[in-house]
């Protein structure tokens, strides 16, 4: 019900949009979703050939199976970063997976390993899966995509994949559900099977308990640091059910979790989207805020605990960060809220290290027209340049009254 409520209010704020949208001169837009590409796009990721690529949570066939006949989503790429589109992959139908909603993650040969929020089976709880490439000619001029299911979420191993994955060295994947029957979300690693169906192996690495002991609702995905350990924060759980920050140690078989940092409301409350290290091992990341301002946090680990630090969002300034963030070589933050900046549609923003704290600045905000509307996260930051997508906006006939989305590149002054 909040979700539809959200949803419905977002769409009417899109009405009202003003009637000349401002733009920055670095700003430039590099694909508008028309629904059969796609609509609401998400985060995007880049190889090491300047390619983009993105899922979009809806849109594509129109025809699949799914509540409201809005198309199950799709696989999309930008060749070399610009406005050079082409759809990989349009999800069929409510077994084959839909509602792709988490960032891609790219692994050798250039595959794709995603996930679905929905389906996978018939009546299913999300799925992952791979997108490999493979030459259609002698000359490899031409490519054709071949999608493989490697494993369908059913109702009591887990549901709400929406933090995305993570490969390690020797190519097993790492990510977390939301909830699992009954209790309140894990994390899991997915290694290749041997099976004659393709399907992987699934491994529970914890499976939260919720507060005040725990956390709950892994939202974001889980990051390693060099020594091989993961970190990875809940939206809610902990000492006064606010979110934690936690930690996944290898012990032999197994995994042991630490609890780094309960959120007391004071220091922040509900830390979504993904974690960043820095070069000395620090931690950032994002709070959404809710019912105070939204915040950047920085945690420092030591062991099993560790010494966190919050920059507020005053207002004026961006809010609802439901996402994380990138740095540059400099240790500049850059992020983007889905509310907030000028218009209200949500703003990139840009933090700078400022004595004990750090500086705010205003890179770009979205008017809800053309440009875009809502703005998701993390950014891709390469050679100076910024990219990202918003869910919404763009074309107004798309999806009407809210637009189905774009991409859009921003050039560093």
């Amino acid at each position: 019900m909040k979700a539809r409520l959200l949803c419905t209010l977002m769409a009417l704020a899109l009405l009202v949009a003003p009637a000349q949208p401002t733009s920055a001169q670095s700003f430039q837009l590099l694909h508008t979703f028309e629904g059969t590409d796609g609509i609401a796009p998400g985060a995007l990721v880049m190889d090491q050939a300047g390619n983009l690529y993105g899922s979009a949570a809806e849109g594509g066939i129109i025809n699949c199976s799914v509540p409201g006949n809005i198309g199950c989503g799709t696989i999309f790429k930008l060749t070399n970063g610009t406005s050079a589109f082409s759809t990989l992959y349009q999800f069929q139908s409510n077994a084959d997976g839909w509602t792709p909603n988490s960032p891609l993650t790219i692994g050798t040969g250039g595959i794709l390993y995603g996930t679905t929020l929905d389906g996978g089976i018939e009546g299913g709880y999300g799925s992952v899966f791979r997108l490999r490439p493979t030459c259609k000619d002698l000359g490899c001029q031409q490519m054709v995509w071949n999608k493989t299911i490697l494993y369908r979420f059913g109702q009591c191993d887990g549901a709400g994949t929406n933090g995305g994955l993570v490969l390690d060295t020797i190519g097993n994947l790492y990510g977390t559900t939301v909830e699992m029957c009954g209790h309140t979300g894990q994390v899991y690693e997915l290694s290749p099977g041997h099976n004659l169906d393709g399907t992987w192996n699934l491994a529970r690495l914890h499976i939260f308990q919720g507060p005040p002991n725990d956390g709950r609702w892994p939202e974001g995905p889980v990051v390693f640091d060099q020594a091989g350990n993961l970190f990875g924060s809940t939206l809610g759980g902990g000492t006064l059910d606010e979110g934690t920050v936690y930690k996944l140690i290898p012990q032999g078989n197994g995994w042991s979790e630490c609890v780094l940092h309960s959120f007391t409301g004071v220091d922040g409350k509900d830390p979504l989207g993904s974690l960043v290290f820095d070069p000395q091992g620090n931690l950032y990341g994002v709070t959404y805020g809710d019912s105070q301002p939204s915040s950047v946090f920085e945690f420092t680990p030591s062991g099993c605990s560790g010494n966190l630090t919050r920059s507020p969002f005053v207002p004026g300034q961006t809010q609802a960060l439901a996402s994380g963030l990138v740095m540059d070589q400099d240790g500049n933050l850059y992020g983007v809220s889905q509310r907030g900046g000028e218009y209200g549609f949500g703003a990139v923003y840009e933090l700078t290290p400022a004595g004990s704290g750090w500086a705010y600045s205003a890179i770009y905000d979205f008017t809800g027209q053309s440009d875009g509307a809502y703005p998701q996260g993390p950014l891709v930051l390469n050679g100076g340049k910024l990219y990202g997508s918003t869910t919404a906006g763009g074309d107004g006939n798309c999806n009407p009254g809210r637009g189905c989305g774009t991409v859009w590149m921003i050039t560093m002054n």
